[in-house]
């Protein structure tokens, strides 16, 4: 007779890894709703330029957040000692502090200069500008209070907070929706960024969070030990997160801020899988597989129910837009976000690889091969800067070409996973 334990339905019940991500996943989806349901209302109520203004905005801080903590955040897992954690917290904190104040008197400098060059519409007010250190600063927090949260294991917490910041988000787009404010998505952006903080930070000092344990010398040696993360993946995460977070502000500067509005509409729906689920999954295999590697233990059993989830999702993603996109975006948003429609058929497949490759990456931190990621990153950048030699292509013909370095970029990382994968877990039985 086979074991049922070789069968799937067995593998998903006993997965702690799965039923980790699941709390995490389960919390964000009800917290992506709140912001799902008001996208048809928004889309009314806002222009396709006021999105894509929006769209820029975003990018903008996305770039920003990416070089704020110089990448400490990503260590706060890492510790073996809650003291070590919590120093290397600090840390990002009072980084992120500095490199803002710096962005901001930058902002003061060259506001109109930055308006100019990213070809934002005439009526862009610059003071939108000097808000995006602020932004950059609040994201940037609550990453690192958030890693403090995943290291504790406190899922729900995590979950419980997204959920807050989407509610104080919708809350503020109805009420800037209903004031006719040209700029109120930006607006109620931040308020969400700043309830997410806050919630956070209450969450985090509840289980165990004291900054009296930080000191002017544990900081100096967390700096030095950890100091690994932005010399060799500073620059390379930079060009990882420009290469996802420019396209759109290449198509407001070669084509038009409405074209870039349709483009955000296909970004933020293909998007979903990668708010939902990927983030969270990576979240947990940070901590979960770090564990494992510090014990020098195998986490392919883990793995693989992990696996088979994100396939079936990515597969029905694929299978919806191709079958329904252009009918579901006429319907949900509105006749005049059809285009957004025609473009997510082209976008599916780009957003379908990075969804299957994003859930994992994390397992290049948690088994200390910054470097190799590095790597990829630069070459994925190279890649997508590639795109200005297109630039006075047709849009659809330029999109197509921005799909296919997005397609061929993502399969190379997933088979270099794989490999170090497969190589960690043939030395743990060896050994």
């Amino acid at each position: 007779m086979v074991s049922t334990h070789k069968y799937f339905p067995y593998h998903l019940l006993k997965s702690e890894l799965l039923r980790s991500a699941t709390v995490l996943v389960s919390g964000t989806i009800i917290a992506q709703v709140i912001s799902i349901l008001l996208q048809p209302v928004m889309r009314r109520l806002f222009s396709p330029e006021s999105f894509g203004i929006y769209s820029v905005y975003s990018s903008l801080i996305g770039m920003i957040l990416i070089l704020c903590s110089l990448r400490y955040d990503d260590t706060i897992v890492l510790p073996k000692s809650d003291k070590e954690s919590i120093n290397l917290l600090g840390l990002s904190l009072i980084i992120s502090i500095f490199f803002n104040l710096i962005i901001f008197i930058l902002v003061l400098l060259l506001g109109n200069r930055i308006v100019s060059f990213l070809n934002l519409p005439s009526n862009f007010p610059v003071g939108i500008l000097y808000i995006i250190p602020a932004g950059a600063f609040l994201l940037s927090a609550y990453s690192s209070l958030n890693a403090w949260l995943i290291r504790r294991k406190k899922y729900f917490s995590v979950s419980l907070n997204k959920l807050i910041r989407r509610s104080s988000e919708g809350a503020a787009q109805i009420s800037f929706a209903l004031l006719k404010s040209f700029n109120g998505l930006i607006y109620s952006d931040l308020i969400g960024q700043a309830a997410n903080v806050t919630t956070a930070a209450i969450q985090a000092k509840k289980f165990n969070l004291d900054l009296k344990l930080i000191s002017i010398t544990k900081l100096k040696y967390v700096f030095r030990k950890y100091s690994e993360f932005p010399k060799y993946n500073l620059i390379p995460a930079f060009m990882s997160s420009c290469s996802y977070l420019v396209p759109p502000i290449f198509i407001n500067k070669f084509f038009s801020p409405e074209t870039a509005g349709f483009f955000d509409l296909s970004k933020y729906l293909l998007s979903i899988p990668l708010a939902l689920i990927a983030s969270s999954i990576s979240n947990v295999l940070l901590q979960r597989i770090a564990e494992k590697f510090n014990r020098k233990e195998s986490f392919l059993t883990e793995l693989r129910p992990v696996i088979y989830i994100v396939g079936l999702i990515a597969i029905g993603e694929v299978l919806t837009i191709m079958l329904f996109g252009e009918d579901l975006f006429k319907i949900i948003f509105g006749s005049q976000w059809i285009t957004s429609g025609k473009i997510s058929r082209i976008m599916v497949w780009s957003f379908t690889f990075n969804f299957i490759a994003s859930s994992f990456t994390s397992i290049f931190v948690s088994m200390r091969k910054i470097k190799t990621y590095s790597v990829w990153q630069l070459i994925y950048f190279i890649s997508i800067l590639c795109l200005l030699f297109f630039k006075d292509l047709p849009f659809t013909d330029f999109l197509k070409i921005y799909v296919l370095i997005e397609v061929l970029c993502y399969i190379g990382i997933s088979i270099v996973m794989f490999i170090m994968v497969y190589r960690y877990e043939s030395s743990v039985i060896k050994s």
